[in-house]
């Protein structure tokens, strides 16, 4: 290494080291996203991670945070060179940082044939030990991009801390009727905090714990950190909130950046309930990095472990780790605060919105808190350390405070990700078993739906529109609408638990009743299916993209289709069986092409009558007994009466015949709407009729109504019990 790189090299570089997984899956080089789902397969074999630990404190390595798949490392550049036999190098790559908006930042790497940012460690005698080195790379608090050469036509009028944010996510009901996130742990990631005496006046109380590598407990230099942190308390104002203090130099007179993993992974210690992070880096040019899958992995873990983890989506950045599956991603919505348009809500055009190129499917973000607009965002009035650097700046760009007062005018992203985290510690009050997915969820569910403006310009500037969309993902975050949805939860988990009485008879009927079993439902958590969770928003996707298609051939009408967890039970015998034979009906189809002017513009499948033979009539036949794709069933023993085949229309002639019940109670559904009444069905203990009518079970449909019905005619529905007793099934 010459001098001149000496000297643009930090004097402590941060990274970390990856241990061999126990699975001897490569986690610097698995072709699988890491989620979740399958952290657990990465994580290093315990005997391995202690032995690095030693040899890395032997070569002058020092160690700051041990976790299940790496151990945070610092050092110089020449205990790095010396111990791992490598050359490193600065470079300089294109980002975006506050105030200065796009430049560029110091990157360290190795030069070697390895991906950018990773040390390879094959070749030499750490193989054993080792997969590899992630180093350190450098990640911004999403604030202001540049501005522009003339002063910001800004607002006087701007949200206030903690009646306005409260009141904008509707969460001053909760607060008054004693849900204030009491008893919930959040941990924020972020510049530190600073005991401003806004904190004392609302008797707010943090605690501040320091990252490895971070210094000083008691300042926030920048004041980003103690900013946030207002709108996280303005929501929730009783949690217990733990700063952990990220804020370290990479470089002499770099810009300050998180050491991010070892900052995350000493939040992930502290066993919050929650974690809110405020800051990423942008992934639009970049490919994913070594430093980015450490990261992602320490994300993956974190949530497998129950930990709800919410990262804000950016300001103009294609930000990671916004992106992964696991996270909330934090957008934002702009309230109007005066004029004819007050009150009016829209997409924030300062806010980031886009399709993961790193996650296919994943589209960020997923609900939005109260965010500005371009240029600068200025719309919350924020404390923060006098004559702090966000203080002094703020002033400095016209937001009507003074640089030294405290005050400064400022939101983004970084502000809806401490609001939703907010929004998320009055849910965990509630219940506090309430699982990752399940909350992200809850949110989508109950967010404010918007449907006008557009987001940042720089991610697309897509739209806002009815229902979910890209500017916006579900809407602003609504604190009572979620409350009330977990109350409605934890209302109908007791109810599944408890034995369900059979009440409101006529008198005359109860004695007859009195021996008859009392009906219980059973219930399946979401927590049943992590799988399902890691895998819903890529089945969901492929839905919307085949509804699309249908669409736009004018096939259906232009309908969206609305599917969460609650929606899944453990597949019985009987959907493995339809299934098997529904696919086995695929013979009877062809493909279509429709061509105009020697160009393919459409592409579908027909029903072809020559290609059916009698396996597909017993196989349509058992379908329409079952009661399982049943229209499908029916339109191939129709069209095999126009069979050639003497034998295969006179077996679709019997089986016709034989199916004349079973197909009139699946016309009467059709015409009834039963389908879309029993979207989600929890089969009951069997409860016998005294008048020997058959078993009866317990349903529950979309309007969450308790519907009744027997194994004899599951076809037909009733809201009342005892008539569900005196029906007699044909």
């Amino acid at each position: 290494m010459s001098k001149e790189q000496q000297a643009k090299l930090p004097s402590k570089i941060y990274a970390e080291a990856i241990v061999r997984s126990v699975s001897g899956e490569s986690l610097l080089h698995s072709a699988s996203s890491v989620t979740s789902e399958n952290v657990a397969q990465f994580y290093a074999e315990p005997n391995l991670l202690n032995s690095a630990v030693q040899r890395l404190q032997a070569a002058g390595f020092e160690i700051l945070d041990v976790g299940k798949t790496s151990i945070s490392i610092a050092a110089d550049a020449e205990v790095y060179e010396r111990s791992l036999q490598t050359t490193l190098e600065t470079v300089e790559i294109p980002v975006i940082k506050e105030i200065v908006g796009e430049t560029t930042a110091t990157f360290i790497n190795a030069i070697d044939n390895k991906p950018f940012g990773e040390i390879d460690t094959s070749q030499t005698s750490w193989d054993h030990l080792l997969d590899g080195i992630a180093l350190n790379e450098p990640a911004f608090y999403f604030r202001p991009p540049i501005p522009t050469e003339l002063p910001p036509e800004t607002t006087t009028k701007y949200l206030r801390v903690p009646e306005d944010i409260a009141q904008g996510l509707n969460a001053t009901l909760a607060h008054q009727n004693g849900i204030t996130g009491r008893g919930v742990k959040v941990v924020m990631l972020d510049t530190g905090w600073y005991r401003h005496p806004f904190f004392s006046r609302y008797n707010y109380k943090v605690n501040v714990v320091l990252a490895p590598g971070a210094s000083a407990p008691l300042e926030d230099e920048n004041g980003h950190g103690t900013g946030e942190s207002a709108n996280l308390l303005a929501v929730a104002p009783d949690v217990e909130l733990t700063m952990v203090k990220a804020d370290v130099f990479t470089a002499p007179g770099k810009f300050k950046n998180v050491n991010a993993v070892a900052a995350f992974k000493k939040a992930v210690a502290l066993r919050p309930d929650i974690i809110t992070c405020s800051w990423g880096c942008d992934l639009k040019n970049r490919q994913f990095s070594p430093f980015n899958q450490a990261l992602a992995v320490a994300i993956a873990d974190a949530v497998r472990r129950g930990i709800i983890v919410i990262f804000a989506a950016g300001n103009g950045q294609w930000s990671f780790p916004s992106q992964h599956p696991d996270v909330i991603a934090a957008g934002g919505v702009y309230l109007h605060l005066d004029g004819l348009l007050q009150g009016k809500l829209e997409a924030s055009n300062y806010a980031s919105s886009f399709t993961s190129p790193i996650y296919p499917g994943r589209r960020v973000p997923d609900v939005c808190g109260l965010v500005g607009k371009l240029p600068y965002g200025a719309y919350i009035m924020l404390p923060v350390p006098p004559g702090s650097e966000k203080d002094q700046v703020r002033s400095f760009f016209g937001d009507g405070t003074k640089s030294s007062d405290g005050w400064a005018a400022f939101s983004g992203t970084s502000a809806a990700a401490p609001q939703l985290a907010g929004v998320c510690a009055l849910m965990k009050q509630l219940d506090s078993g309430l699982p990752p997915a399940k909350v992200k969820e809850i949110l989508q569910q109950t967010a404010r739906d918007v449907v006008e403006g557009a987001g940042n310009p720089r991610t697309g500037g897509y739209r806002a529109r009815a229902g979910p969309d890209l500017a916006t993902g579900y809407g602003l975050a609504d604190a009572d609408a979620a409350i009330e949805a977990v109350k409605n939860t934890v209302l109908k988990m007791s109810l599944y638990d408890a034995a369900l009485p059979i009440v409101n008879l006529p008198n005359s009927e109860t004695d007859k009743l009195q021996n008859i079993p009392t009906i219980t439902r059973s219930r399946t958590m979401s927590s049943d299916f992590p799988k399902l969770k890691a895998k819903l928003d890529e089945i969901l996707w492929e839905i919307e993209q085949v509804l699309e298609r249908a669409i736009k051939n004018n096939e259906i009408e232009d309908v969206e289709i609305r599917i969460s967890e609650i929606n899944f039970v453990p597949r019985s015998v009987k959907a493995k069986l339809t299934s098997s034979l529904r696919k086995s009906l695929e013979d009877c189809w062809k493909t279509e092409a429709k061509n105009i002017r020697g160009q393919v513009i459409e592409v579908q499948k027909i029903l072809d009558v020559s290609k059916i033979d009698t396996k597909h009539i017993s196989v349509a036949q058992g379908l329409i007994k079952f009661g399982k794709y049943q229209e499908t069933a029916i339109q191939v023993l129709t069209e095999a009466l126009q069979s050639n085949d003497d034998a295969v229309r006179d077996a679709a002639i019997k089986a016709l015949s034989e199916c004349v019940s079973d197909i009139s109670i699946f016309d009467d559904a059709n015409k009834n709407n039963l389908e879309n009444d029993q979207i989600f069905v929890v089969q009951s203990d069997q409860v016998k009729c005294d008048n020997g009518n058959g078993t009866i079970f317990m349903s529950t449909d979309n309007n969450n109504r308790t519907r009744y019905y027997r194994k004899e005619c599951p076809e037909k529905m009733f809201d009342d019990l005892d008539a569900c007793c005196k029906h007699k099934c044909v």
